[in-house]
């Protein structure tokens, strides 16, 4: 992948290294938004590396739980690390249709069911 020049600087300012860009890109969940690339680790994919990476590199492996790559057209644009933004931000709560989400009005919907 090439990088571009506000990608360089960022990786730099970000204090992340090429090897961990690598792993990135090489492990990594991509997903789509607007028009571009974003990668980061997920679960599986962390896990995987750090089955994955030598002793020499185990560290270096730790601190990169957090870091996420922009990639347009083969290119990367920018690196950093992932914030409260970045994150997903999806419920684990099930919801059923129909139910209201106040719990005033949820509690007198199965009352009065």
């Amino acid at each position: 992948m090439i990088l571009t020049l506000h990608a360089e600087q960022r990786k730099k300012e970000r204090h992340i290294n090429t090897v961990q860009l690598q792993w990135l890109l090489c492990y990594a969940e991509e997903s789509h938004n607007r028009g571009v690339s974003l990668y980061h680790f997920d679960r599986g994919s962390y896990q995987q590396l750090l089955k994955e990476v030598d002793a020499d590199h185990f560290e270096l492996a730790l601190r990169s739980r957090n870091i996420y790559a922009v990639v347009v057209d083969e290119k990367v644009i920018t690196v950093g690390y992932r914030d409260a933004r970045l994150k997903p931000t999806k419920s684990h709560k099930r919801v059923r249709r129909g139910v209201p989400t106040h719990p005033v009005e949820r509690r007198h919907y199965y009352r009065n069911r």
